[in-house]
């Protein structure tokens, strides 16, 4: 059994006040993980301009609005008939068409958990002037990704100005709702929307330049179970949409009125996709039941994105 150590902090809600209690896991030493990664495509889709949190759209729509709505209630239902009065954020956005499939509190901040370290792969490429890393940092930056490796996390966070990390971030890629966590050490406090979380996959897919963007994607389509701590991370998309090409970022943390899990990433063929379910389940919902609610809240999406031309 590999050593545990269990993390107290304490979440700010209001200027100045700790009102909530998060405990987090982390892990002395590796995950036995054995798993066979998803290789990340060559090639993505590209844009002429960056993107924002706002620019998405439904011209040449592949879906009506009534497909779309209808899209949406599937995936939240199947999450909520898992685990009933589960707060759920959802975007499903298409790169090739520019159209938000399905949508679902898109402007609504949830606690990122460890999708944050998604944020802070980016921050350390871009401080290094998006050149290649060396194989030291980028073997750091796939840990961090594949295994969810809080030490890494730790390393990265600190050395990158904690939450000044956030806001370079949110400066970039003009993320309108993305905030740093409001004590600086608790980066799994980071908020963030659905809709911002499309953007940021966006960016790094089409204004990120290959030889930064290549280690974040190889590292995200390497994700391996059970992560660093233990815990099983194939909820949700993996799970979800199984054989199909994926590089994903989950997160998982319980705080004081909350289980908070999030699945987010790349899907589909050349990475077409842009799936975000970001989730706040009831306290005492267990780990177990909030993954399977989660993969049920995924799986509703398989037929749209395994059908579309």
């Amino acid at each position: 059994m590999r050593g545990m150590k269990w993390r107290v902090v304490l979440a700010g809600v209001g200027a100045g006040v700790a009102t909530a209690v998060v405990v987090t896991s982390l892990t002395i030493g590796k995950a036995d993980t054995g798993s066979v990664p998803v290789a990340a495509p060559s090639a993505l889709p590209s844009t002429s301009t960056a993107p924002s949190a706002t620019s998405v759209s439904t011209t040449h729509s592949t879906l009506t609005a009534d497909e779309r709505t209808r899209l949406a209630a599937a995936a939240t239902g199947a999450v909520t008939h898992e685990v009933s009065g589960t707060t759920v954020g959802l975007a499903l956005y298409d790169t090739a068409t520019g159209e938000l499939l399905a949508s679902a509190n898109g402007d609504r901040q949830f606690y990122t958990a460890s999708v944050v370290k998604l944020l802070m792969a980016l921050d350390v490429l871009h401080t290094g002037g998006w050149h290649a890393p060396s194989d030291a940092q980028r073997e750091r930056i796939v840990e961090m990704l594949s295994l969810s490796d809080d030490g890494d996390a730790e390393s990265f966070w600190n050395s990158g100005g904690r939450g000044s990390i956030i806001t370079r971030m949110a400066d970039l890629m003009n993320l309108e709702n993305t905030q740093p966590p409001r004590i600086s050490d608790q980066w799994e406090m980071t908020r963030t929307t659905p809709n911002d979380l499309v953007a940021i996959y966006r960016y790094l897919a089409t204004e990120v330049p290959p030889e930064a963007r290549q280690p974040i994607l190889d590292g995200l389509a390497a994700i391996r179970t059970p992560a660093a701590d233990g815990f099983p991370q194939y909820f949700g998309i993996p799970d979800g949409l199984p054989g199909l090409p994926r590089a994903v970022k989950q997160g998982w943390m319980e705080i004081s009125r909350a289980v908070v899990l999030n699945t987010t990433g790349l899907v589909g063929p050349g990475y077409r996709y842009v799936a975000v379910l970001l989730t706040e389940l009831p306290l005492g919902t267990s780990f177990g039941e909030g993954r399977a609610a989660l993969t049920a809240g995924i799986s509703a999406l398989r037929p749209t994105v395994s059908e579309l031309p």
